[in-house]
């Protein structure tokens, strides 16, 4: 699978535990690194997780973020922080024109580096449909394969990539509840720095640093992903902020936190 690279709860298929290991990690593995960093990270904070990656990984740390309803988090830490490091955001082309103008707003409000990533492939979007005059995704897990994760990967198998940082949260959904600070995807370090963080903590940050809002959060959404009306709806489940995505199917992950495809 060709891809471009342009600057600019307990299911176990679901869950985005790190995998543990049957024994100690080999010492110097990687998965020992990511075990030592993921204690140290217990008792910093957030401010203090970021630095430390950066300080450790320096350019080959980038983050990855989606320009969701939460993506200002993240973004604005970086930010604050002066912590300048490569932002990359996947075009799958079936983003909300919404999300496409909160992420030129966060770039131009955060001077973000940003580098957009997308399938190389002519026919990504053949499994588009319509369904009841809207957009629909006849085989969402291919589509994500082909949108997102492939791109993904891609992107973090670069020689310059050494480990990312992700605004993922263990209050999300069942599947991200153990969601650690730091473990090993796609043989690189993935760095959860708000792992820990409750959505009003989240919510109360983004008030006080006044961080510009996605204009779906407005309409209700608490999860956005892509437009098609299989992928992203308002949530059917007020107590679930993810119970709007892939309604209708046993599907809760695109692969993206994933280490293999769902």
């Amino acid at each position: 699978m060709n891809h471009q690279d342009i600057p600019a709860g307990t299911d176990p298929k679901g869950a985005l535990d790190a995998p543990r290991a049957s024994g100690p990690a080999i010492p110097g593995s990687l998965e020992a690194m990511a075990g030592d960093l993921d204690r140290e990270f217990a008792s910093l904070n957030a401010d203090e997780r970021i630095r430390k990656a950066f300080a450790i990984f320096g350019k080959d740390l980038i983050a990855t973020t989606s320009f969701g309803r939460d993506a200002g988090l993240l973004l604005h830490h970086l930010y604050r922080l002066g912590i300048d490091v490569r932002v990359f955001f996947i075009d799958t082309s079936f983003h909300f024109p919404e999300t496409l103008a909160y992420r030129d707003i966060l770039t131009s409000a955060f001077k973000l580096d940003l580098r957009e990533s997308r399938s190389f492939e002519p026919d990504n979007r053949r499994y588009a449909a319509q369904k009841d005059g809207s957009l629909a995704i006849m085989d969402t897990n291919a589509c994500c394969a082909i949108n997102k994760v492939g791109v993904q990967a891609a992107f973090l198998g670069r020689s310059d990539v050494k480990a990312f940082l992700t605004g993922l949260r263990r209050d999300q959904s069942d599947s991200r509840s153990h969601t650690p600070f730091v473990h090993v995807q796609k043989g690189k370090l993935k760095i959860c720095p708000f792992a820990d963080w409750p959505a009003h903590d989240v919510e109360l940050y983004l008030q006080i640093r006044e961080v510009p809002e996605h204009s779906l959060a407005k309409e209700g959404y608490s999860s956005i992903g892509c437009s098609p009306v299989t992928c992203t709806s308002k949530p059917l489940d007020p107590n679930d902020p993810r119970s709007g995505r892939w309604v209708g199917d046993a599907k809760t992950e695109c692969g993206l936190h994933l280490d293999y495809e769902p």
